[in-house]
């Protein structure tokens, strides 16, 4: 079973380069990167949705993006690691918003394609 928490890095407090590459992180999926920019609740599902995502991607994959961390920018390193990320397991890192309130709101980066 996968740990949806959202847990960061421990490292997320002191180190410059995995804070801009949650970040960008969230950029890429189109989610507010900081609790403070949600104007609506529907941000605030948004932001609270992208963090559980990023952080369970972040506990898989911690060798892969690791291993990106200061070899590349924050922000390539973001597409490199959801394009690996969805090559190795298939889905997103940040998936679809299941129905909250009457509405749902679509991962805004990678198109769903289908496996073959």
């Amino acid at each position: 079973m996968i740990n949806k928490g959202t847990d960061l890095p421990p490292d997320v407090e002191c180190d410059v380069w995995v804070v801009s590459f949650i970040c960008e992180l969230h950029k890429y999926f189109g989610a507010p990167v900081d609790v403070q920019e949600c104007m609506t609740k529907q941000d605030r599902i948004l932001y609270a949705w992208s963090r559980m995502g990023i952080s369970n991607a972040l506990k898989i994959e911690e060798t892969l993006w690791r291993a990106l961390k200061n070899k590349i920018e924050p922000e390539i390193a973001a597409e490199v690691f959801s394009r690996r990320y969805y090559d190795q397991h298939g889905k997103m890192i940040v998936e679809d918003m299941p129905l909250f309130l009457g509405s749902s709101v679509s991962a805004k980066s990678l198109p769903h394609e289908t496996k073959q």
